[in-house]
């Protein structure tokens, strides 16, 4: 007799649990983890991601907090990969001046 393979339980969505951590400013918990937060500006609120990358500018404290379930928008998401081009960018010119500049070096210390 052959027994059918037992079916994952259905996981429920994790929830969000909101704290008001000082004046004008909220964090996000999910599932334990950091999961961004939310900071009253002049004229409205900023939400930013679990990276810290901002999300966008609301009116309303609960469209802020309700932006970062929506984080894979793909406006959210080719910001995030405009800024890691950026990074990358930097990071290797940075390489590469640092690589010059070793060699330089080496090439140099015989002389000194």
């Amino acid at each position: 007799m052959t027994t059918a393979p037992s079916q994952p339980a259905s996981l429920a969505p994790v929830r969000v649990l909101w704290a008001k951590v000082d004046t004008g400013f909220w964090v996000a918990h999910r599932g334990g983890e950091y999961f961004g937060c939310v900071d009253a500006v002049a004229g409205g609120f900023v939400a930013r991601d679990a990276h810290g990358v901002p999300i966008g500018r609301y009116d309303s404290l609960d469209a802020a907090k309700s932006s970062l379930r929506s984080t894979t928008h793909p406006a959210n998401t080719s910001r995030r990969r405009a800024l890691d081009r950026a990074a990358l960018v930097a990071a290797t010119a940075l390489g590469g001046s640092a690589l010059a500049l070793g060699l330089t070096a080496g090439a140099l210390a015989p002389y000194l």
